[in-house]
């Protein structure tokens, strides 16, 4: 398909909201039409015109839906591999900061101790309990389909101080204390991440004392342990629509999407996703799935190309996440491009997220060239947490070293800063010498000869939220 065609169709997923229920009734007719041309037909056969009209009809209709569902199926797939080593409604906690061998999902922070729990609510309610914590931490809270509904701590000060809250499914009815927080879930599946801040490995002793204090606990000890019954969610089922559409058919009955998706959601009928019965029917229809097995070539080419949409421009050709981060209302185009490049990213208020994978010129991030980013005194960023900058491979992960450094920022021992307070980074493949303690190592022209750049604020102030903050260039040092 050429681009102009892409471009069209990835237009129609952002505008298809408001016409979905037109768009169904006009279809309606139109197959009713068939379906009476097809009555004087001769028996097992498709009048012409009638298979290729099905076969477009299930394209259009197969990349909404494959952008629509792919957050949802990228987030059961991720709750599979966590609940292959800790139970649903239960924490696992890392003891390591992520380096070049963390898998878990992409474009981890190397800032904090990750602790993940993922919950099943269809049993009942859990209770969340945390410590009073003395540095930065975050309990994100994220539906099913990767909505950040709720925070704990983070910019919400009076956490700090400790508590608990009961955490419920959007169905459960039943008798809560009155003395505790009550957060009522979208969804029945549920993950909660929590991030602790980490300064250096020294320290990590006192973040494990933090972390055994997070806890989750049935509200009734009767309750029976949470379940969530799928098929093995393998990576190939993204490429396969024999495969996808049946997952989200089955993902969509266990977590309801919104009423506001109604009417977009109403012309899944025409590709035999029944997603309130949990049921897909096409399989065995070669005409829908010819459409259907070209949607799914073109959603992912769509998901992967369409990130600007998700990021404003800033100075120096970084990009800084905008307000539809983490809070994804109808915009499902925007939550599968975090879901392919950063799932579980937080919203604007929480952190603000620069990245860019060229420099000052335009010209891509390559491991033989060695670069320099100067932030003058008045432009190093402005956080009530800290900031970091993390360098990443093409397929966003953490790129080995023999430093084992990953990310630098304002707690790197040892940081050095100019005279008249400016400081300077310094990206390379091989030590800046005399400037060691300034240096975030970048890949060999060999093992990874392009990379990318994520800066990290915590607890942004209004200037960085509001993307009036100036992040300076990556510029070329010439030797």
């Amino acid at each position: 398909m050429k681009k102009a065609g892409l471009f069209i169709t990835a237009l129609s997923v952002l505008t298809s909201m408001a016409t979905g229920s037109a768009y169904a009734k006009e279809n309606r007719q139109y197959q009713a039409g068939m379906v009476q041309s097809q009555a004087s037909a001769a028996p097992n056969t498709v009048p012409l015109v009638q298979a290729p009209f099905r076969t477009n009809l299930a394209y259009s209709v197969g990349v909404d839906a494959y952008i629509y569902g792919y957050t949802l199926v990228e987030m059961a797939r991720t709750m599979q591999t966590y609940t292959e080593k800790t139970p649903l409604n239960t924490f696992h906690h890392d003891k390591l900061l992520a380096d070049a061998s963390f898998r878990d999902f992409v474009t981890p922070n190397n800032d904090t101790l990750y602790s993940s729990a993922w919950l099943d609510l269809s049993k009942g309610p859990q209770v969340l309990r945390y410590p009073k914590i003395d540095r930065y931490f975050t309990l994100q809270m994220m539906d099913a389909y990767s909505n950040s509904f709720h925070y704990i701590g983070g910019s919400n000060l009076d956490d700090y101080q400790g508590g608990k809250v009961v955490i419920v499914g959007p169905e459960w009815k039943g008798k809560l204390p009155s003395d505790v927080e009550v957060i009522r879930a979208p969804t029945d599946m549920l993950w909660l991440l929590g991030r602790t801040s980490v300064n250096g490995e020294k320290d990590l002793p006192n973040v494990y004392k933090i972390q055994e204090e997070y806890t989750l606990a049935p509200l009734d000890a009767k309750q029976k342990p949470g379940s969530i019954h799928l098929p093995k969610i393998q990576l190939g089922d993204f490429d396969d629509p024999s495969k996808f559409y049946p997952l989200l058919a089955q993902l969509m009955k266990l977590n309801p999407p919104p009423q506001k998706d109604e009417a977009f959601l109403s012309k899944l009928e025409f590709i035999g996703l029944d997603y309130q019965a949990g049921t897909f029917h096409a399989n065995n229809d070669p005409v829908v799935m010819e459409g259907l097995t070209k949607a799914v070539k073109d959603a992912k080419e769509i998901i992967k190309n369409s990130m600007s949409i998700l990021q404003r421009p800033n100075n120096g050709n970084w990009r800084v996440n905008n307000e539809r981060v983490g809070i994804y209302d109808t915009y499902y185009l925007n939550r599968a491009m975090i879901a392919k490049r950063g799932l579980a990213a937080n919203t604007a208020k929480e952190a603000v997220y620069a990245t860019t994978r060229v420099d000052g010129d335009g010209n891509p991030l390559v491991g033989q060239k060695k670069y320099v980013i100067h932030f003058e005194k008045d432009q190093i960023p402005q956080t009530k947490s800290f900031w970091s900058l993390s360098i990443y491979d093409s397929d966003n992960h953490f790129i080995d070293n023999p430093m084992n450094r990953y990310s630098i920022g304002d707690r790197t021992e040892g940081l050095k800063y100019n005279e008249d307070g400016s400081l300077d980074i310094y990206i390379q493949s091989t030590p800046p010498e005399g400037k060691e303690s300034n240096w975030l190592p970048s890949p060999t022209s060999t093992t990874a000869p392009n990379f990318s750049l994520v800066l990290r604020i915590y607890t942004p102030d209004e200037s960085l939220q509001e993307n009036t903050f100036v992040v300076p260039a990556v510029k070329v040092v010439n030797e």
